[in-house]
């Protein structure tokens, strides 16, 4: 995939940062790279539609 191809209304980190703020205490870097991952997949995802 070419990720240059790739326009999202909203990135990946800015998700990542609503989710740690909304967790409301600090996350297990495993976690936050894991929740990272499955944000970037659901954007992916989104945009083939």
């Amino acid at each position: 995939m070419d990720v240059k191809m790739i326009t999202f209304g909203e990135t990946g980190l800015d998700k990542l940062l609503q989710w740690l703020r909304s967790s409301g205490e600090p996350q297990d870097i495993d976690k936050v790279l894991e929740q990272y991952l499955k944000l970037l997949k659901d954007l992916v995802a989104e945009d083939k539609e």
